[in-house]
């Protein structure tokens, strides 16, 4: 007999809107050269771990987007704001480092908000599916809002 696997879950990795990858204002992104995935426009600078798995990528010197391999193999990309790669201001704090492993829900960098907001950066944060690995029947959550750490996000097997 066989059984089917259990539906996964991505946890909101902020607290905030959740928006439709192809709503973001970068092509990049929006036009999933990427990969797939999903956005949210945050309420505060928190990020947490949409899931467990290991720290694989971390962008220095800016620290505004992280990588994070799963047990499964599904490589996913946290990235804060649009643009930020540029900023040469300390506004991210990362509070990892590669080869870290982490839980769901775990802090991973926290970032002046206010700061972001005043040099006219967007901190919408995306979370990109680079690799589906062994994930199959992956979905992502309507609009709405989220919790980081609480509502899922992405549903998969």
């Amino acid at each position: 007999m066989f059984f089917k696997k259990k539906m996964q879950h991505l946890k909101a990795f902020a607290d905030g809107r959740l928006v439709a990858i192809e709503k973001v204002d970068d092509e990049v992104f929006s036009k999933k050269m990427m990969g797939d995935g999903i956005a949210v426009q945050p309420e505060n600078g928190r990020v947490l771990a949409p899931c467990d798995g290991v720290i694989t990528v971390i962008f220095e010197p800016t620290y505004h987007a992280i990588g994070i391999t799963m047990e499964n193999r599904m490589e996913i990309l946290l990235h804060v704001g649009l643009d930020t790669v540029n900023i040469k201001e300390d506004i991210f704090h990362c509070k990892v480092k590669k080869g870290d492993r982490v839980a769901c829900g775990d802090e991973l960098l926290i970032y002046d908000a206010e700061k972001l907001k005043t040099m006219n950066y967007d901190n919408i944060t995306m979370c990109v599916l680079t690799s589906q690995g062994n994930a199959k029947e992956i979905m992502f959550a309507k609009e709405g809002n989220v919790i980081a750490g609480e509502s899922d996000i992405v549903t998969y097997r």
